[in-house]
């Protein structure tokens, strides 16, 4: 029940037919040891080995090292069926063996299910050089500033192809459904139901890239040009979706000419100059479940109101403040939006690669390592005047875009977008509703998810010190679960260190010195309550109001369905604090056969230094034939301990 290693992200046409030959390698082997006629054994053996080559290498962004390896996975699928078709004198004589015929009576639907696979890993390859390593983002030779053209045609063209994999692979999983797994030794038969699970996994993948295919034109200005909003978090200064937006860029799309920044006269380059120096707050009409920014009055303005972690509330929430802003501004003019990106440093961390080192108008060196200190906080030592550290903070930001929007290794830039989507570095609200619902499905939004069925878990912290400590703070959660009947009884206990030592200079703990105080909130199911009174461990204060406690309990909220407890900490630097709530979740726990399962989604925040969650659930008694991947066991306990890089779900199983 140890932990199982993380798997490594590929296109997914290219992993199920991959996963469908290598699953079937040992299948094969066996039925070829009856009777070894070369051909059909070497070109079934090869099919799988070669596909498998092709994997490794397109992961790596080996273009041509995988299309080679997928033409000789056809040419091998090709010798295997003439070897078939040809026939053999082995193959009769093993035909007179009862259980070899039973197998050997199956070896067509294997043949045809190599070849319709190897065909869909040879055309995957194709697909994502033309996409990756191809001429689809072209420079703009109308914009010198960095502007690049996508050709939507091409798109249009190898959403096509996608769609021919997907049939291809479907077409491999209908050969091996007809196998009878009984003609089969029994060792193997395992083996024939992982290809099947394999490939429907990848007709699944198939059908989201499909869909965004089908999205992805209207995205890039098809039917008309489309204007963003890219919002640049600080995760020294903890917000609800990551960190405080001070920098933005607008991203500009026109029948696929991209271009970064609206150079229009008096377009609006910070939060500042939006806002202008005074930060004037404004009364707009609020969702219902913007409970926080209700109470907090300079949340009330656009570039502080991201407190919810649910980025398509905050986002929508940051664009009408926005307006409000305009309207009251006559100095600047921002453009009606089209959708709204959150990203934070470490996007731009994973995604380096792709672009490259660059150095920046002011003669700042940034590089992979580089540019999450020099944005969290080496800017503010070398720059400490606020209008020329906010300039040389926004030419970074602008020279990254510059650059990703026609990057030098497109294969690089994409996979760490991926990894930063997954890590909600990068989280996005379209105000188009089809490609938002396409954005929800993939789970790039940002949101709180509903978890129905399950048990929920997500500490949020809020940074209410007005300081940057959140670059030397770690936070922890500690949950102890017990079994009663359908109800869970948890006990979680958050925790903070100030890992910050003083001395230290102004400019990097931020005004209020090296006391942290975050704001911290329990989300948890909406039917869950609260049991006794929570424990401190250190000091709590009754700031802001959202966290300000009355009878001796925490404020009780609602948000996505979600109930929310509050409290604000102090910690010294070089010290801890924690609070602890016990609660009850009734009927969490479900009865699946003869099977009872107790699910928990866990929601983590992106944050500089990640959260630890270690999770302990005690096992109810006569529990037995207990399945729990990814715990380990302590006796009657079951332990889960893990880093939160992204959002997951745990579930433990038993017979009672």
């Amino acid at each position: 029940m140890s932990e199982a290693p993380e798997k490594q992200s590929l296109p997914a046409g290219l992993v199920g037919a991959g996963a469908v030959l290598v699953a079937l390698g040992g299948i094969f082997l066996w039925l070829l040891m009856l009777a070894g006629p070369w051909r059909l054994a070497s070109g079934l053996l090869e099919t799988a080995d070669r596909v498998q080559h092709a994997e490794d290498k397109l992961s790596a962004g080996q273009l041509d090292k995988a299309r080679a390896d997928t033409a000789f996975a056809i040419a091998a699928s090709e010798r295997a069926r003439a070897g078939l078709d040809g026939r053999s004198p082995l193959l009769d004589i093993a035909e007179l063996i009862p259980v070899a015929d039973d197998a050997l009576g199956e070896i067509d639907h294997f043949v045809n299910a190599t070849e319709f696979s190897s065909a869909a890993a040879f055309e995957t390859v194709g697909v994502a050089d033309d996409a990756i390593g191809g001429n689809l983002i072209s420079p703009d030779p109308d914009d010198p500033d960095g502007g690049s053209i996508i050709d939507i045609a091409q798109i249009e063209d190898l959403a096509g192809r996608v769609h021919g994999v997907r049939i291809g692979l479907q077409k491999s999983a209908a050969e091996l459904q007809q196998v009878e797994p009984q003609n089969l030794p029994s060792r193997i038969r395992p083996k024939l139901a992982d290809a099947i699970e394999q490939a429907a996994e990848a007709d699944v993948r198939l059908a989201d890239a499909e869909a965004g295919f089908e999205v992805l034109p209207g995205i890039l200005g098809a039917d008309g040009p489309r204007t963003y909003l890219l919002g640049f978090q600080n995760n020294a200064e903890q917000r609800g979706t990551g960190g405080a937006i001070l920098q933005f860029s607008t991203l500009e799309i026109d029948g696929g000419k991209v271009s970064l920044g609206d150079k229009k006269k008096g377009a609006a380059a910070s939060v500042y100059e939006v806002e202008g120096e005074d930060r004037p707050q404004f009364d707009i009409p609020l969702p219902d479940d913007a409970w926080i920014i209700r109470q907090i009055p300079d949340a009330q303005r656009f570039g502080n109101a991201n407190w919810s972690p649910d980025w398509p509330l905050s986002a929508r929430v940051m664009l009408d403040y926005a307006k409000a802003a305009d309207l009251d501004n006559p100095k600047i003019e921002l453009p009606e939006f089209d959708g709204f990106m959150a990203v934070d440093p470490f996007t731009l961390q994973k995604m380096m690669p792709g672009v490259g080192p660059f150095e920046t108008k002011a003669g700042n060196y940034i590089t992979a390592n580089r540019v999450v200190p020099f944005s969290l906080y080496l800017a503010y030592g070398k720059y400490p005047i606020p209008k020329f550290r906010r300039a040389v903070l926004r030419q970074v930001v602008d020279e990254f875009f510059a650059r990703a929007v026609n990057p030098k290794r497109p294969t690089d830039l994409l996979e760490g977008a991926g990894s930063a989507l997954a890590e909600k570095r990068i989280q996005i609200w379209m105000k188009e509703p089809a490609e938002q619902q396409f954005i929800k499905h993939m789970g790039w939004d940002g949101a709180i998810r509903p978890a129905k069925g399950s048990d929920f878990v997500y500490v949020v912290e809020q940074n209410v010190g007005g300081n940057k400590l959140d670059y030397f703070s770690t936070q922890s959660t500690d949950m102890s679960i017990e079994v009663d009947g359908a109800d869970a009884h948890v006990s979680t206990v958050l925790g903070v260190h100030n890992g910050v030592f003083a001395p230290q200079p102004r400019w990097i703990m931020g005004d209020s010195g090296p006391t942290h105080r975050p704001m911290l909130s329990l989300y948890v199911p909406g039917d869950a309550t609260l049991e006794g009174t929570p424990t401190i461990d250190g000091e709590r204060i009754d700031d802001p109001v959202p966290a300000a406690w009355s009878g001796g309990g925490p404020p009780e909220e609602s948000e996505a369905g979600k109930k929310v407890w509050s409290a604000t900490l102090v910690v010294p630097p070089g010290e801890d604090a924690s609070i602890g709530y016990d609660y009850n979740v009734p009927d969490v726990i479900r009865t699946v056969g003869e099977r009872s399962v107790y699910r928990l989604v866990i929601q983590h925040q992106p944050k500089v230094n990640l959260e630890s969650m270690t999770i302990r659930l005690t096992l109810p008694g006569g529990a037995t034939v207990i399945r729990a991947p990814g715990w380990t066991r302590e006796g009657d306990v079951l332990v889960w301990t893990k880093k939160l890089r992204e959002d997951t779900e745990v579930e433990v199983s038993w017979r009672s």
